[in-house]
C-alpha cells in the first residue's frame, strides 16, 4: 500500500500546483481515492510497526566500524520522530473528511459516469470559480494527514530501496527467473531498463521464486508481446 499512496500523493503535488479549474477537480478527486485507499485497512498501525522494525535493524548496524555512523544516527533519529509524529494522528484516517457534506456530495456523484457535471454539482462549480490560492488552501487542508503519511512512507521507502545495490543481469530470450532467499524476505523487486529498448517488464512472484518478463508494444492498440532476445537490465533485491 505504501508504494500506491506515494504514487498517489506525487498525482495530488502535480495538479496541486498547477493553475486551472481542471487540475484542481484532479487533485481533489486525488484526495478521494486517497481516502478510498486509505479505508480498506490500518496503514498507520502497519506504518508504525514498519518503523519500529527498521529502527531495531539499522540501530544494530551501529556495532559495525565501516559504518557511517553519523548518516545512521540522522536516519534513526528521522525515524524516531516519525514515530512520535504518527502517534500524534489522531482516529482512523480519512475520518476528518466524512465532516465535510461538499467532498462526500462529489465521492457519491463520481461514482456515477459524468455525474459531476455542473448541472449535477453546481457547488463544485462554484469552487472550481475561486482563485487558485484559495484552492490550494483548501486542498492542501483536506490532504493533510496524508501529507503527513507521506513523509513517513518516503522516509521508510528510501531506507528500503537504499538497501541494495542494483546488479547487472541478463534475461535470455527476455525472461529471468530467480528463487527467493527464504531466510530473508524481500521486499521489493526493482529493475532498471534502458529507456531507448522500448520495452518493460512484467513481474510475478510466488513464495519461493518469481519471475520477470520483459514485453514490447509498437503501439497502445496492439496487443504487447514477450520479447525473443536477450535484455540486459538491472536488478535490486530490497531487503532490511
Amino acid at each position: 500500500m505504501c508504494l500506491r499512496v506515494e504514487t498517489l500523493m506525487k498525482r495530488f503535488h502535480y495538479f496541486e500546483a498547477l493553475k486551472g479549474d481542471w487540475s484542481a477537480y484532479s487533485a481533489l478527486l486525488t484526495i478521494l481515492e486517497l481516502t478510498s485507499l486509505l479505508e480498506r485497512g490500518d496503514l498507520k498501525q502497519e506504518l508504525m510497526k514498519e518503523l519500529e522494525r527498521q529502527h531495531s535493524a539499522l540501530k544494530a548496524l551501529a556495532a559495525h566500524q565501516e559504518i557511517d555512523h553519523s548518516k545512521l544516527d540522522i536516519i534513526l533519529s528521522k525515524q524516531k520522530n516519525a514515530l512520535e509524529r504518527l502517534h500524534r494522528l489522531d482516529g482512523k484516517l480519512g475520518e476528518h473528511l466524512k465532516r465535510v457534506d461538499f467532498l462526500l456530495g462529489i465521492k457519491q456523484r463520481t461514482s456515477i459516469p459524468g455525474g459531476s457535471c455542473d448541472f449535477d454539482l453546481p457547488q463544485l462549480r462554484f469552487w472550481l470559480n475561486l482563485g487558485h490560492e484559495k484552492r490550494v488552501a483548501d486542498l492542501r487542508e483536506w490532504a493533510s494527514p496524508y501529507s503527513e503519511l507521506e513523509s513517513v512512507i518516503e522516509l521508510i521507502l528510501r531506507a528500503i530501496r537504499d538497501s541494495a545495490t542494483a546488479k547487472a543481469v541478463i534475461a535470455e530470450n527476455g525472461f529471468y527467473q530467480k528463487a527467493l532467499d527464504i531466510k530473508q524476505s524481500t521486499q521489493l523487486i526493482r529493475i532498471g531498463v534502458d529507456a531507448d529498448e522500448f520495452i518493460y517488464p512484467e513481474i510475478s512472484a510466488g513464495k519461493h521464486r518469481y519471475s520477470v518478463r520483459f514485453m514490447r508494444a509498437t503501439s497502445a492498440d496492439n496487443i504487447p508481446v514477450q520479447v525473443k532476445e536477450d535484455v540486459n537490465f538491472l536488478l535490486s533485491h530490497c531487503a532490511l
